[in-house]
């Protein structure tokens, strides 16, 4: 026993010796020959975490913050990279914490992984806390910290500490709210004076004015480790309207208000006084807690608002301003806004007066449609104010001509509303759905956003030169440059793919290939598929693309309908393809394998070389199929003019350059993989990383060579519930694009929560590749298209009438433009029926157009469903279902679904006493529908619901079984 008291006697007076020697060297005296204040700082901190007692380790906290107090920037700098790097968590521990968490997943398996999982430096932040003066100095160090962030964001993760710490220390909860007046403590008084953030006080005497008043008050926010420093200060007028200018309210030598006749709260200036707090909630309601103190003193106080500055509207109007495509501002606009840049235009009533009416609507569209990554307006205030339930209730110009006013947005003020009984509700609906409440005043501001001006000069037409392939040849940067890469690392140039596709051509010349041939394909996608595709252009053929998913039995349709002079296939399906093209007497068959093989390459390495072959602007390009209500599919023509417009104006919208590396995992038989993602590289001189298909895991460890990538739901989907995908793996690229299919809002706000970006959705259809996009600046609105391209006319009608129907109402979309096709294959009467006679085409495709001039897609009048991005349309699905025995009709329906977009679902009703189950139906599917155009799922019912006119109501059957592939339903 007498040893175990000597072995602790021993160990105390070590650490007792080792702590005063740290403390000795902490306040300054003599430390071992080569290390820095900042070591000894950090060596002081290991001691810190070393498990002192109380009294101890609240002495070694206060000689660290003393120490701390002592050091330079660079000192400091220093001190925070070793709280980023050393005293992160313990990854051992972690690593151990986590493996048995796997093995067991208990709560105390839970309990200690959480444990092992938080950064030491938290608990250092937390022992320094305990500290004299201690709060006040961490707030200090936050500041200095954020100082720092500007130069280095390596230290954001101790940042994120600090706002953790301080978000539950300076909860509203333990916040104190104390009315500030001439009889405060002067120390506070002082403060008041400094702090003011929003309009100056100059001096004790303005200060007077300010609080002294009958219908003047103050109210500050005091923490109780701060006893005399506001943490937020509000100044209030007491008024008998609803202000729409500061002037009048801070003007000196006002007579005061009986404040017994007042009806109207004006929180008119609320300042933030810590920059060490910047960020940090103080939680939801603050401003309520003011309203409610202050009407216990005048209980007859009706309502409640602010008159508040917009600091960040003058810099968003200038980078508006400087976009040519904006779509907030009208020409009009920028006439009138060139007053701003005279000076001292705020002293000229006609300026003034000409500036109001478009810097309202401008300030308008700012605070609704202005949002951050994350979906949340732009303006820190309004940020502020909607998350502590405010209503925005009227905007008002030349509110503030103030220098600061002026500088801040061009003299724009506004008003929010603490309606306390809709505060909870509005602070709900901003909190969980980003949604800003704003009044009827501030809505009837907001006007059509614009589409963007119409740009870009298309190629003029070329009569002695092939249209789309010259122009596609001379975008070429250096027939050296890198265009195609793949997984595996081999590279391909221009001039490979190039020379290949002029042998292909002579290939099919040979064959016999004149202008305006057919050459159907159906290959896997590779490099040499690309060459094809340009091949049978240069040769003046009419390139068809066949999705590799259709069995024998659906190509008869399409090749016997195409007629073409060439078939191109896999070789492992030339067997199967060889005879039908001999029942059809289509004359020649080739073989192409994702390697190279076959017999194309081989017969077209020794062709002789041939001259691109003259096509001009309206000759046909491509065939691709569609389909229409009967599910008879339609072949769509699209001249080298649709193709080549229409990739000039996205190159030039979506901002791609010959930098641009692209993510290209899309098939190259559908109009978003070729006709959008490849043509834009190749007339940018732009390089692809090509994949074969889609696979997650290759391309995220790709993506840090791309700069942008274009993709399906699906593809969004799984890299937002990947690990790997965060904001440092995507933080090179500049653009993600979303089409073929309808991209969930949820989706989007997931991925942009990931990753910090915003993905650009865009609509298009095969018969017009793309109509409209989200803008590349500017907000790309969830569940939105965005706007009409250039060039593109678009508008909503009424799918009986044709009447073109007003905003906001919910009609057929027609678009008009270089894009569209020249018609169906061979289906005059169909073309014409789809056409309007101003040259309008029906898309069949119900939307809308919003106050702010976005295009929002509702539904499809034609119940097409877009499954994974491929079409599929119900009624060649329900004939197929239909002729099994045992059914007597089926119901084919699209519903949301997390990876596909839509679900292909089938409703199905069984004869009388038949036995027919899911499985039946989807077996007997197999080898007559391509896979992606099976149900997912089948239900069965008695009877399908009808309407009056006997018609199937496929919206009940949709509501009905809407949560089908919910993740949250097993």
């Amino acid at each position: 026993m007498a040893t175990n008291k000597n072995f602790l006697s021993e160990l105390f007076q070590t650490i007792s010796d080792r702590g005063r020697d740290l403390l000795a060297r902490a306040r300054g005296q003599a430390r071992p020959a080569g290390e820095t204040r900042t070591e000894n700082l950090v060596e002081l901190c290991e001691h810190l975490l070393s498990g002192r007692g109380e009294a101890s380790g609240v002495a070694l906290a206060a000689e660290i913050l003393d120490a701390y107090r002592e050091l330079k920037t660079g000192e400091r700098v220093a001190f925070f990279e070793a709280l980023a790097h050393r005293f992160g968590p313990d990854r051992e521990k972690l690593k151990q914490a986590a493996a048995q968490y796997l093995e067991t997943t208990d709560e105390k398996a839970e309990a200690a992984l959480h444990e092992a999982s938080e950064p030491r430096r938290q608990e250092i932040v937390r022992r320094l806390n305990l500290a004299p003066d201690g709060t006040e100095t961490l707030v200090a160090m936050r500041a200095h910290l954020i100082d720092a962030l500007e130069r280095r964001s390596d230290l954001a993760a101790v940042d994120r500490d600090f706002v953790h710490l301080f978000g539950s220390w300076f909860n509203r909860g333990f916040l104190v709210l104390r009315r500030v007046d001439w009889a405060s403590p002067a120390i506070v008084l002082e403060k008041i004076i400094r702090y003011e953030a929003v309009h100056e006080i100059h001096g004790w005497d303005d200060l007077r004015a300010r609080i002294d008043p009958p219908d003047r008050r103050c109210y500050a926010f005091f923490h109780p480790a701060l006893v005399d420093e506001p943490l937020i200060f509000v100044e209030v007028a007491l008024t008998k309207e609803i202000p729409g200018a500061i002037e009048p309210i801070l003007a000196r030598g006002r007579k005061p208000l009986d404040p017994r006749a007042a009806t109207t709260a004006v929180f008119y200036s609320i300042s933030n006084t810590q920059r060490g707090l910047a960020g940090v909630s103080f939680g939801s309601f603050l401003i309520k807690q003011v309203a409610e103190e202050i009407s216990r003193e005048f209980p007859k106080l009706e309502t409640f608002v602010t008159l508040s500055p917009v600091p960040g509207f003058a810099k968003w109007l200038a980078r508006e301003r400087k976009n040519e495509t904006s779509a907030a501002i009208r020409e009009s606009d920028r006439t009138a806004l060139a007053l701003l840049g005279q000076p001292g235009w705020e002293q000229s009533e006609a300026s003034r007066d000409t500036l109001a009416g478009p810097l309202s609507a401008l300030a308008a569209h700012y605070f609704l449609q202005a949002k951050t990554s994350y979906g949340r307006p732009l303006d820190p205030v309004a940020r502020f104010h909607l998350g502590n339930g405010a209503a925005l209730a009227h905007i008002h110009a030349n509110a503030d001509l103030s220098p600061r006013g002026i500088a801040q947005s061009h003299g724009v003020m506004v008003n929010y509303r603490y309606d306390l009984s809709e505060i909870e509700k509005n602070h709900e609906a901003y909190a969980e759905a980003d949604e800003v409440v704003a009044s009827k005043d501030v809505r009837k501001l907001l006007r059509p956003s614009q589409p963007p001006r119409p740009a870009i000069q298309r190629l003029p037409a070329m009569n002695n030169a092939n249209y789309l392939f010259s122009a596609l040849e001379a975008a070429i940067p250096s027939r050296d440059k890198i265009l195609i890469e793949l997984p595996d690392g081999k590279t391909h140039s221009y001039g490979e793919v190039f020379e290949l596709a002029a042998n292909i051509s002579s290939r099919l010349i040979r064959l016999g290939v004149v202008p305006g041939d057919r050459v159907a394909v159906q290959v896997e996608k590779s490099w040499q598929n690309l060459a094809l595709y340009l091949g049978v252009v240069r040769a003046g053929g009419v390139y068809l693309p066949l999705n590799t998913a259709y069995p024998l039995a659906e190509l008869e349709y399409f090749l016997g309908d195409a007629e073409p002079r060439v078939v191109v296939c896999k070789p492992e399906t030339e067997s199967g393809i060889r005879p039908l093209a001999q029942k059809l007497k289509i004359p020649a068959v080739e073989t192409l394998g994702t390697n190279g093989d076959g017999s194309l390459l081989a017969n077209a390495k020794d062709a002789p070389a041939v001259a691109p072959v003259a096509r001009g602007a309206k000759d046909l390009a491509a065939i691709l199929y569609t389909s229409g209500t009967t599910g008879r599919s339609k072949g769509a023509m699209l001249s080298h003019d649709n193709l080549l417009s229409n990739a000039i104006t996205l190159k030039d919208y979506w901002r791609f350059t010959a930098d641009d590396v692209l993510l290209h995992a899309l098939p190259i038989y559908h109009t978003h993989g070729l006709f959008v993602a490849t043509n834009v590289v190749l007339l940018s001189g732009a390089s692809m990383i090509f994949f074969g298909k889609f696979d997650v895991e290759e391309m995220i460890r790709l993506l840090p060579k791309a700069t942008s990538m274009m993709g399906v739901p699906t593809f969004y989907v799984r890299f937002a519930d990947h690990p790997k995908i965060t904001r440092d793996v995507t933080r090179h690229m500049r653009l993600f694009v979303s089409g073929s299919a309808p991209l969930l809002a949820e989706t989007h706000r997931a991925f942009s929560e990931k990753t910090g970006h915003a993905i650009l959705e865009r609509y298009g259809m095969t018969e017009t590749n793309m109509n409209t996009s989200n803008p590349y600046d500017g907000d790309r609105i969830p569940g939105t298209v965005g706007f009409p391209l250039p060039g593109v006319e678009l508008r909503v009608a009424d799918p009986e009438s044709g009447k073109v129907l007003a905003q906001g109402e919910i009609g057929v979309l027609e678009v008009k433009g270089p894009n569209v096709f020249q018609g169906y294959w061979r289906m005059p009467e169909k073309t014409a029926a789809e056409f309007r006679a101003d040259g309008f085409f029906i898309t069949g495709d119900l939307g809308k157009i919003d106050e702010r001039g976005y295009v929002h897609i509702v539904g499809r009048g034609k119940d097409l469903v877009i499954s994974g991005g491929f079409n599929v349309y119900p009624k060649e699905v329900e004939s197929e279902i239909d002729a099994i025995p045992g059914v007597v009709e089926s119901a084919v329906i699209g519903l949301a679904h997390p990876d596909l977009g839509e679900g292909v679902t089938a409703v199905v009703v069984r004869a009388k006493d038949a036995s027919v189950s899911e499985a039946d139906i989807l077996s007997a599917l197999e080898g007559r529908l391509a896979r992606f155009k099976q149900p997912k799922r089948v239900f069965f019912v008695d009877d399908l619901p009808r309407n009056a006119m006997g018609k199937v109501q496929k919206n009940a059957l949709r509501d009905t079984y809407a949560k089908t592939y919910s993740k949250n339903v097993a």
